[in-house]
């Protein structure tokens, strides 16, 4: 007798390893969510609940564990960690139903979670969703500043910024980010009508030469304004909307995308707070706020991508667990954007000065991809497009 195998398959693995074993389709319809085993957490549960909630768990065979205190009946709220199969955790639905203290509202949660399962999300730009087809896309940094982190790619004359746009563009890029002042690790802001006077004219040049996706860089409502008059469809701001509130209504006025990102304070102090006790489940809840603010706030949520922060108040370690962990920022909902592209953790990792950081780029792609993430945000764009299709087909190749 050989050896058992084990599998580590997602839901396409198992039903693509029956169907290799010649299962009956009605039973691998059966069985299918019975393979799959899911950890899920919720942050903050009344412990009234957090006690009904792991009661019906434990009923159909699944487990729930709680904070020790919990178990003493010591605080009024805990957080929880549901483990078992999606054929169990549909069963845990249809229980939560008839629960209190708030348990019905978790229960649409959890079935929203799971429709999510094994789905490509949308990012509609321009009244097309780019990601149709589970394709990965490549957003092409230009920044036409003169202190960006990394000097070869430094663009302040308007006509080479835009001979370098429409080189990325041929390159295979999908987006031209646009950014007029740099926000690299104690960047201090610079006067809002020089960042005006910088993204501008090179936002026109690109749109008068058939651009069809420009994303504009900023924080600030009044370029951001500026920016969407002249053509651009996507404002990517750092702050997530939250350093000029306004950004989020001109948004929804004129139908623009929006990448919502999370960062700790500005650029010059940011890597001053780099302590977290929950790294991914704060990200996750301030993405969340941000999202959830934008769409009380008229912009579509179809349109909204979301960026983790790679290199905004995280340290180098911090920054390779984000990318390690992508795909459980998916849990909102949206497509995740990871730029990763030369920045200093990947020098911090490899010894590498920036302008010899290409390779640790390239493999901080690849791994985003491989970990959940939709979007990139490169300085490289033709390399980082080749090494890109290898990784999609091998994402692909995956039983998962």
């Amino acid at each position: 007798m050989r050896r058992p195998r084990l599998l580590d398959p997602g839901p396409g693995g198992i039903r693509a390893e029956m169907s290799r074993m010649g299962v009956d389709p009605t039973g691998i319809r059966i069985m299918e969510e019975k393979g799959r085993h899911l950890l899920v957490r919720l942050d903050t549960l009344d412990i009234r609940a957090a006690q009904i909630l792991k009661q019906d768990m434990l009923s159909i065979g699944g487990e729930a564990a709680l904070s020790w205190e919990a178990a003493g009946l010591k605080v009024k709220t805990t957080p929880v960690l549901l483990m078992g199969t999606v054929h169990q955790f549909r069963k845990l639905t249809e229980k939560l139903l008839k629960q209190a203290f708030g348990l019905k509202g978790l229960a649409g949660a959890l079935e929203e979670l799971f429709r999510n399962l094994g789905t490509n999300p949308s990012f509609v730009v321009g009244g097309k969703d780019l990601l149709a087809g589970g394709k990965v896309l490549v957003m092409g940094v230009l920044n036409v500043t003169e202190d960006s982190f990394y000097e070869k790619d430094r663009y302040p004359e308007v006509d080479e910024a835009a001979a370098r746009g429409f080189q990325m563009l041929e390159e295979g890029a999908d987006i031209i980010d646009i950014g007029g002042e740099s926000t690299r690790p104690g960047s201090r802001p610079v006067d809002e009508e020089l960042e005006t006077k910088r993204v501008l004219p090179v936002i026109r040049k690109l749109r008068e030469g058939g651009a069809k996706n420009i994303s504009v860089d900023t924080t600030r409502s009044s370029v951001a304004r500026k920016g969407l008059e002249e053509g651009a469809n996507i404002v990517n701001d750092i702050s997530g909307m939250n350093f000029e509130p306004e950004i989020r209504k001109i948004c929804a006025r004129t139908g623009a995308s929006v990448v919502l990102m999370h960062t700790r304070g500005r650029p010059e102090t940011m890597q001053e707070r780099t302590e977290y006790e929950d790294l991914i489940g704060e990200i996750c809840t301030s993405l969340e706020d941000s999202m959830d603010q934008a769409v009380r706030d008229g912009i579509s949520f179809e349109k909204i991508c979301l960026d983790p922060g790679i290199g905004f108040g995280k340290s180098p370690e911090q920054n390779v667990e984000v990318i390690a962990r992508l795909g459980e920022i998916r849990s909102l909902g949206r497509p995740i954007l990871a730029g990763a592209s030369r920045k200093s953790f990947i020098g911090h990792l490899s010894g590498a000065p920036v302008e010899d950081r290409l390779p640790g780029s390239l493999a901080a792609a690849a791994a985003a991809v491989l970990h959940g993430a939709n979007v990139v945000r490169v300085h490289d764009v033709a390399q980082t497009v080749q090494a890109l299709a290898i990784t999609r087909e091998i994402r692909e190749a995956a039983p998962c």
